[in-house]
């Protein structure tokens, strides 16, 4: 059991953490803005050609609180708990990674995340996995993007409300059937 010194210790961290990241969105190195989209990417090579393609893409429509998209189950496994609850866990991402060069992405959306200063926009672009299962399509994140990549600084949990859910489950083995995916071992 932690002492009451370790405890106040953790805290403080996180205090610390926390804050660091609203300062990092005032002096205009963080932007904050909605979480819209949500996806694994995962690449491949067979015969002479390299294949692209995602087992899981899932957005969300502010503007109605409506969550769609779709993902392959045996690919991602447990990783959609729910369409708000998607997670990665470390031995899904070594089984994809032992057949799939993975990448994970996130979309955000909000003032100055096009190319005008003033305006709003969306940014989609490449994450780690620990920063993609901190967010979640709900939220409000802030985020800074370096080098085409994310990293989230701060989460703002249950910002929005989900009116409904559209979200299926497809056959990724099936689609790709033909490009080296077979459903009995990728």
């Amino acid at each position: 059991m932690p002492s009451r010194r370790q405890v106040l210790a953790a805290s403080g961290v996180a205090f610390t953490t926390g804050s660091l990241g609203s300062c990092l969105s005032k002096v205009g190195l963080a932007k904050t803005g909605e979480l819209q989209l949500k996806a694994i990417s995962l690449e491949w090579q067979y015969g002479n050609q390299t294949y692209i393609d995602q087992p899981l893409w899932i957005g969300f429509d502010h503007g109605d609180g409506r969550i769609f998209g779709r993902y392959d189950p045996a690919f991602v496994g447990g990783s959609v708990r729910s369409p708000d609850d998607i997670v990665v866990s470390e031995d899904r991402h070594h089984k994809l990674s032992a057949r799939f060069t993975v990448e994970y992405l996130l979309g955000v959306c909000g003032k100055n995340f096009d190319s005008s200063e003033e305006g709003t926009g969306c940014l989609n672009t490449w994450t780690s996995r620990t920063d993609f299962n901190r967010v979640q399509l709900d939220d409000r994140a802030e985020v800074r993007e370096t080098n085409n990549r994310f990293d989230v600084i701060d989460v703002y949990e249950d910002s929005y409300t989900i009116r409904s859910t559209d979200v299926h489950t497809f056959d990724f083995a099936k689609l790709h059937e033909d490009d080296g995916i077979s459903a009995d071992g990728w």
